[in-house]
């Protein structure tokens, strides 16, 4: 009974580009809306800053460009929302600074425009690291405009004459993508660029703005922008372009050679000055005060439209079709109904002439091979009337789908209210407001729909119009029959970690004596669940404690006895009970007046190696953990560790600890940490837990300051 019908579907973004589309538009995911058109713009745009840079770093601070008056701020990342209310700031001592960027190795590298050089700054220690001039004698008037990271290094873009760069660190500059103007470009200037998956892209633009076209380096793939004023990519390749003040962002994704306009972004308080994408990929820009977030799409739908889909295939003929499933999002406001026509005929004399959609049209790959729209005087004159939707409860009809906690689609069903035909169309009727659209991203159809009542005497159903009363009374309850069925037929996926439904997932556990943390996500709850037999093989082990942790979180993290520690010298700076305080490095060590007690051995005074180090043990973990995080953390050490065992839970989010617990290899890593920062010298304490920042790279042997160079022998 589960496995006698199969599925029509229209899913992909191909599939929708298909069918005839009237005032609606291509979501970029797949599916379609309501048509769209930009928000009108009411009188001239404000005045804005000009143009400057913006960059994030790995610790999400915010670095912002003021080319006026010489400066570069540092926002926080608690603080990019906004920084209103910031006092002012003096002038600093740039010469013109604009384009900014940040590359893997953290550095920061500042477009000095008014210099003719590139500043790069080392974010880990906080300090300049070289300046890098890019005009020399043949090239006086040579300058640097704007810089974008690029596989690993910056290029930067210079004018007078133009051309791109590649930077590097401390490595001397060389030759970039070979920069050429596209077509159209006549009278235009390069002023931008950005880079996504190794190819820049360039934004050329006129001294009075107005006219601008952003096209690759080599000129190929050109789009025209009026008044674009900066530009930059998402992770999945959605362009964005910032235009002047206070105008909503326009964006682009590729299509094919060319690219394809989706929703606009609402971008409030924009002054002009830069666009950006954040690292948790929401798109940041400039404003006044600091830095904000897009808020919202900036567009107006039409009020109603309709998508008539190709023909759906049964391979039977006098099939009777059964539900159709919509994935859709239905804010208040806004409908989606549905309307059926169904056919024995191979041929359509007078097909419906394909439209395509108004917005996010893509092109159709061998649009000969689809199949024909319905016929043009049957949809005039015989499409029913259309049907509403009914949402379910269940969500997915598919047995023990799983249904991401995002999900803002919900699954919608009615009967196909047709009569018997080999060939069915679906025509979808939306309507919305101004400001909502309703959203459709998949359609399935069954096909057949049930057999009930070929079981049931004939007499019911030898009538055409009892037949079809018989069909679809009975569809409510052989539905939910029929999903039954299926579960049944795949309830072995219960069984399976990876595969079975979230909320069967706590009664899974329950089978192999587990009791889920709801606070954990939910692919770490599957691997906790999918690994319990082998973690209970080895539980109260260190292994065992390691591999829960890393679990819940994905990170290097270190579980270490401290009898390993015994023997081994661990210089403690500080005073033992009763005595003067620990000093700071820096300023406020020379006012402390004495170190106190010195001892290396590894234990603190008064006490021995036994009473220090006897069931001990500690979770060194290289981040900096929430308090529910933190709290998770010392739930999971209390449930796993031995009962007579003491636990000390190290964040390590600053830096490595200095004192009893840093070892090379054993409690610490020499190089980039997961999360760890620098350290300022008077700010931070050495004594029994200091902190202590490291590098962006490993001391270098002859060129480190550490007590004198370090050498080798």
């Amino acid at each position: 009974m589960y496995a006698d019908r199969t599925l029509g579907l229209l899913a992909d973004a191909d599939q929708w580009a298909r069918c005839a589309h009237e005032s609606t538009a291509l979501l970029d995911e797949g599916g379609v809306c309501l048509a769209w058109e930009p928000e009108p713009e009411r009188g001239p745009p404000p005045a804005g800053h000009g143009p400057a840079g913006l960059a994030f770093d790995r610790w999400g601070r915010a670095y912002r460009s003021h080319p006026r008056t010489g400066r570069v701020e540092v926002l926080p990342a608690a603080c990019t929302g906004s920084a209103a209310g910031a006092p002012h700031q003096p002038p600093g001592t740039l010469r013109v600074p604009r384009g900014l960027a940040v590359d893997t190795a953290q550095r920061l590298y500042i477009a000095e425009s008014g210099a003719g050089a590139v500043q790069v700054v080392d974010l880990w220690a906080e300090r300049p690291l070289r300046r890098v001039p890019v005009r020399d004698a043949a090239r006086p008037h040579r300058r640097p405009l704007d810089l974008t990271a690029h596989c690993g290094a910056v290029v930067a873009l210079l004018t007078r004459p133009a051309g791109l760069v590649v930077l590097r660190g401390r490595r001397d500059p060389r030759p970039g993508p070979v920069l050429r103007p596209p077509a159209g470009a006549a009278g235009l200037r390069p002023t931008r660029i950005a880079d996504h998956a190794g190819q820049v892209h360039v934004l050329w633009t006129g001294p009075g703005g107005g006219r601008a076209v952003v096209a690759r380096a080599d000129g190929s793939r050109p789009l025209v922008v009026p008044d674009a004023g900066d530009l930059d990519f998402t992770a999945e390749g959605t362009l964005v372009v910032a235009r002047g003040p206070g105008r909503p962002l326009r964006l682009f994704r590729p299509d094919g050679a060319s690219w394809a306009e989706i929703e606009p972004l609402r971008a409030r308080g924009y002054d002009g000055g830069a666009v950006t994408v954040a690292p948790d990929g929401r798109i940041a820009f400039t404003t006044a005060d600091g830095t904000a977030r897009t808020a919202g799409p900036a567009a107006r739908y039409t009020p109603a439209g309709r998508v008539v889909c190709y023909r759906l295939d049964a391979a039977e003929y006098r099939t009777r079709w059964g539900r159709v499933f919509l994935d859709a999002c239905i804010p208040p406001g806004t409908d989606v109904r549905i309307s059926c026509l169904t056919s024995d005929e191979d041929t359509v004399p007078d097909p419906l002439p394909r439209t395509p959609p108004v917005r996010g049209g893509r092109v159709v790959r061998h649009p000969e091979l689809t199949p024909p729209l319905p016929s043009a005087d049957q949809v005039a004159a015989h499409l029913p009337d259309p049907a509403p939707l009914f949402r379910r409860p269940t969500g997915r009809e598919w047995p023990w789908a799983q249904i991401a906690p995002d999900d803002g689609y919900d699954t919608y069903e009615a009967p196909v209210t047709a009569p018997p035909g080999r060939y069915l169309w679906i025509v979808l009727q939306l309507t919305g407001t101004l400001r909502l659209t309703p959203r459709v991203r998949g359609l399935r159809v069954e096909r057949p729909g049930h057999r009930l009542p070929g079981r049931l005497p004939r007499a019911w159903s030898r009538d055409e119009g009892d037949a079809d009363f018989l069909q679809r009374f009975l569809a409510p309850a052989e539905g939910l029959l029929h999903e039954l069925d299926g579960r049944a037929a795949e309830r072995t996926l219960l069984l399976d970690p990876d595969a079975t439904p979230q909320e069967a997932l706590g009664w899974l556990a329950g089978l192999l004596g587990l009791a889920l943390d709801r606070r954990w996500p939910v692919a770490a709850r599957r691997a906790l669940v999918a690994q319990a037999y082998d973690l209970f093989r080895i539980r109260g082990t260190v292994a065992c404690l390691e591999r829960i942790l890393r679990l819940f979180l994905p990170l290097p993290i270190s579980v270490v006895e401290s009898w390993r520690l015994r023997g081994l010298g661990g210089a403690v700076l500080g005073a033992g009970p009763g005595g003067p305080p620990a000093p700071a490095v820096g300023g406020a060590a020379s006012t402390s007046g004495a170190l106190g007690r010195f001892t290396v051995g590894g234990t603190r005074p008064g006490e021995d190696g036994y009473t220090a180090t006897a069931h001990r043990f500690s979770v060194l973990i290289p981040a900096d953990l929430g308090a529910e995080q933190l709290e998770v953390v010392r739930a999971v050490v209390e449930a796993h560790k031995p009962a007579h065992t003491l636990v000390d839970i190290c964040p390590l989010g600053a830096g490595m600890r200095i004192g009893r617990t840093l070892h090379l290899g054993l409690t610490s890593v020499v190089g980039p940490g997961a999360a760890w920062g620098p350290a300022v010298v008077g700010s931070v304490r050495i004594g029994d837990d200091g902190i202590v920042g490291v590098p962006a790279v490993g001391a270098r042997v002859g060129e480190t300051s550490i007590a004198g160079a370090v050498r080798v022998g």
